[in-house]
């Protein structure tokens, strides 16, 4: 799981961290406003926390930003105790969760978790361009017609869907879809799989990267 922590107190921010990465997450930090916009347009998260009290642009307002652009990445806001309003307008902006500071670190991984299960239950279907994913009956569909995929490539295209375009990284793709054990090759693989499908149902939409490089789902504009 790939969360985003914005935390202008880099002595918390470092403390929490390596909680964060002793729970088996993988954890990316920045210190101010304008960071941690710029890391949720440019990459794929399962989760963002979110400190209200940044320099540059205060967590209230990426978020209203990230969710105007529409990323509906899960947002926690961190407050403090007086700042019951900025929790009121925060929920109504569109964040997910908020917790109070201090907080109990235990309390700060449960909610991170509960929000990413709660992204990835959302829906049984994913859409992307002219493509719907059925996760529940593992199909990808046009409007040409639907085909039956297995588990594994149904999984791994709606994670690329969810990521909304953004590249993710092999090893990630292989913690979510293989638990971790993808063999040599085997995601790129998965991904020509994909693309022999999507071709096949006339879609627009394709499966792009490389091992080195990760991967996104991309539109071909009919190309």
């Amino acid at each position: 799981m790939r969360v985003l922590l914005a935390e202008d107190n880099v002595r918390l921010a470092r403390a929490t961290e390596v909680i964060l990465q002793k729970s088996g997450l993988t954890v990316e930090v920045v210190h101010d406003g304008p960071a941690a916009l710029s890391a949720l347009r440019g990459g794929y998260f399962d989760v963002a926390v979110l400190d209200i009290m940044m320099p540059g642009l205060d967590g209230l307002e990426v978020l209203r930003r990230v969710r105007a652009e529409g990323n509906d990445v899960p947002v926690i806001l961190l407050t403090a105790k007086t700042q019951v309003d900025d929790k009121v307008v925060g929920l109504e902006d569109g964040a997910d969760d908020y917790i109070t500071k201090p907080y109990d670190s235990r309390e700060l991984v449960a909610r991170i978790r509960a929000a990413a299960r709660h992204r990835s239950g959302a829906s049984p279907k994913v859409c992307f361009g002219d493509l719907v994913i059925g996760e529940d009956d593992s199909t990808l569909s046009t409007r040409e017609g639907s085909l039956s995929v297995n588990q594994r490539e149904a999984q791994m295209a709606a994670l690329l869907a969810h990521a909304g375009g953004k590249r993710v990284d092999t090893s990630w793709l292989s913690e979510r879809v293989w638990d971790g054990a993808a063999l040599d090759g085997e995601v790129e693989l998965y991904a020509s799989y994909l693309n022999g499908k999507l071709e096949a149902l006339g879609s627009d939409v394709k499966v792009e990267g490389s091992s080195d490089d990760g991967w996104r789902m991309v539109e071909s504009c009919g190309a």
